[in-house]
């Protein structure tokens, strides 16, 4: 039943549609041809089924004959309704009047009598009626005065003076009460149709308003959901840390408040004058953008010099611009993009970069784009500056962090160092204290040969406290007096270190393995050489009663580094000194000689370039495996 209605709702409202599409301009007339239309529509109705009856039924009368009459009928009928669907309306009024008019005088002037056709006479009333409504009052008087005349002719046409008088009776009572409705029906028709026309006009009004209502409602409806977007690119800016999170979260959104096909945003480098983009939206993919900044000239002078200036700039097909560059023409041809609107990103009175939006050729943006787009870009702007300030502010604060750290580890180191100082130079100078007195001694009693032994060991203090202050003076200058850094090719490298400890190691007879794939380094050439030194030195000196000694030099490489081992199969160093060892003054074995300084200057130099170093051994008597790192040749 419910789509039975429909259909017949359907069907309703098509024939409702097509009758009301007349090109008839005036409304009201244009409402009067509607029941006009189905009037005539339906006399040809009446026409067709009265024709197609009396072929069934009357026998006697030709069926071409039916036929014949019914089409001439059907074409009386059928040229008014033409008419109206041209818009002649006027036109069509008079037809049916017309017809109406001539088919009842014929009636008249042929019957002799008024009374055998009276009840037809009610054909001029309906002419005059239609005369009235349908065209005008002077319409309806014209009409009326017509069938006057017509009655008149007819009821005097007789000469029998019975039915003449019959007919005069006839006339008057036609000519009364036509002349009252005539006279009734005229101002009713005036009003009629000036009810009709302010009705039409306040439902034109009605319409209006309803469509303005309607529009309103749109607008309201879609600054609603423009709000929510910006609402939505408020919190993504708010929630994200850095400026490509800022960005892209903007971006995607904004392609959802102003339908475009792609959406960037560019930093500008002003004292550069170079161009970065930071984000790319395309058809809702994270578009590739280069990392390599590109120069202005390559990003469009022309853009930037609009932008500085505070206002956006624009074009609907950037092809055809004399300034257009490559990378204008490359995203028309690669991406379809031919109109470009792009907005500054200004903080405080500064460029800092462009929102850029891009559509398909034939398209372009609205003010309202413009005005809307422009907002974004202020809201982005500060937001990017506060994420650079604020990336800025925790590098900074990274950098004191690790400053303040650092200085705190020199201030306990040298805390250390002034106490380990004053207590290992303490001792030479004690010894030298002490045997300047027996040197007295000897003297005065003429003992030559224990004042020349006195002499030996005051000598011995002096060189140990010598050599003390060499290493002291040598470690405080690292970190401060740095040769240029060059690429060092360790194997290079590692050959000259073993030409400085030649000697100790051919007393020893110790065994050199160097591996053939030692890496190319960056550092200062000079202190590199003294870590290896070092280290192979103490390797040679910790080598113990080892029959058979061992230094192995090499690398290996881990998931983020190159490590260099100097590894021996010496004295070993228990795990709970591991770290001990590179401290200041620290000597396992006070038996071997040397200042306790040589690791810590290796672990300083080793620091200054950026590396790192540790030992690795399982214990006494199991070797030592001595590992840094060190930036490479790139």
């Amino acid at each position: 039943m419910v789509m039975i209605k429909m259909k017949k709702f359907k069907l309703y409202s098509r024939l409702r549609t097509w009758l009301n599409d007349t090109t008839i301009q005036d409304p009201v007339n244009r409402q009067m041809a509607v029941p006009l239309q189905v009037i005539l529509i339906g006399f040809l109705a009446i026409l067709l089924i009265a024709a197609i009856l009396n072929i069934m039924i009357a026998t006697e009368i030709p069926w071409h004959s039916i036929l014949i009459r019914t089409a001439l009928f059907m074409l009386l009928i059928g040229a008014p309704l033409v008419l109206l669907r041209y818009g002649w309306f006027r036109s069509s009024a008079i037809f049916i009047i017309a017809i109406f008019f001539v088919l009842e005088s014929m009636a008249v002037t042929s019957s002799p009598s008024l009374r055998t056709i009276a009840e037809t006479l009610s054909i001029f009333t309906l002419a005059i009626i239609l005369a009235g409504f349908l065209i005008s009052q002077g319409a309806m008087t014209i009409m009326f005065i017509l069938s006057i005349a017509i009655v008149t002719f007819g009821a005097v046409q007789t000469q029998e003076p019975d039915l003449r008088e019959d007919n005069l009776i006839i006339a008057i009572n036609f000519i009364l009460l036509n002349g009252l409705m005539s006279l009734f029906l005229g101002r009713f028709g005036v009003i009629l149709r000036n009810a009709l026309r302010t009705a039409l006009e306040r439902e034109s009004e009605l319409k209006i308003e309803i469509q303005v209502r309607k529009q309103a409602e749109e607008a309201l409806e879609k600054s609603n959901e423009r709000l929510a977007i910006l609402h939505e690119i408020d919190r993504s800016i708010l929630s994200a840390h850095t400026p490509y999170e800022i960005a892209l979260g903007a971006l995607i959104r904004i392609r959802t408040l102003i339908t475009c096909p792609r959406a960037s945003v560019t930093l500008f480098d002003m004292a550069n004058k170079e161009a970065r983009f930071l984000a790319a939206d395309y058809d809702g993919k994270v578009d590739d953008i280069p990392e390599s900044p590109i120069t202005f000239e390559e990003f469009g002078q022309h853009v930037i010099d609009k932008l500085i200036q505070n206002e956006p700039w624009s074009t609907d097909e950037i092809t055809l611009e004399s300034y257009a560059t490559q990378l204008d023409k490359l995203l028309a041809n690669e991406y379809g993009i031919h109109a470009w609107l792009s907005l500054p990103l200004m903080v405080h009175g500064q460029l800092i970069g462009a929102l850029n939006l891009g559509h398909g050729r034939g398209k372009s943006f609205s003010g309202k784009d413009i005005e809307i787009t422009h907002d974004i870009a202020n809201q982005l702007a500060i937001a990017i500056q506060q994420a650079n300030l604020y990336d800025t502010l925790e590098n900074e604060l990274a950098k004191r962090k690790k400053l303040i750290t650092q200085l705190e580890a020199n201030n306990a180191e040298l805390e250390r160092f002034t106490y380990t100082v004053s207590h290992d130079l303490k001792s030479p100078i004690i010894t030298i204290r002490g045997f300047v007195g027996s040197l007295k001694k000897d003297i005065l009693e003429h003992r030559e040969d224990r004042a020349l032994h006195d002499i030996e060991r005051i000598e011995n203090a002096a060189d140990k406290m010598q050599a003390l202050l060499s290493d002291l003076l040598e470690l405080s200058r690292i970190g401060r007096i740095i040769n240029t850094p060059v690429e060092i090719d360790f194997t290079k490298l590692t050959q000259d270190a073993l030409e400085m400890v030649s000697e100790r190691i051919r007393s020893k007879n110790i065994t050199i393995k160097i591996s053939s794939d030692l890496p190319v380094v960056f550092g200062d050439y000079t202190r590199i050489r003294e870590v290896m030194e070092n280290l192979i030195d103490n390797a040679a000196k910790y080598m113990g009663e080892q029959p058979s000694p061992l230094i192995e030099i090499g690398k290996r490489e881990s998931e983020t580094e190159t490590i260099i081992y100097i590894k021996d199969n010496g004295m070993g160093i228990e795990p709970q000194f591991h770290t001990r060892i590179f401290g200041l003054f620290e000597k396992l074995n006070p038996v071997i000689e040397g200042t306790g300084i040589g690791l810590a200057l290796i672990k300083r130099i080793i620091e200054v370039h950026g590396g790192r170093i540790w030992v690795e051994s399982e214990g006494t008597g199991k070797g030592s495996t001595f590992c840094f790192t060190l930036p490479n040749g790139q």
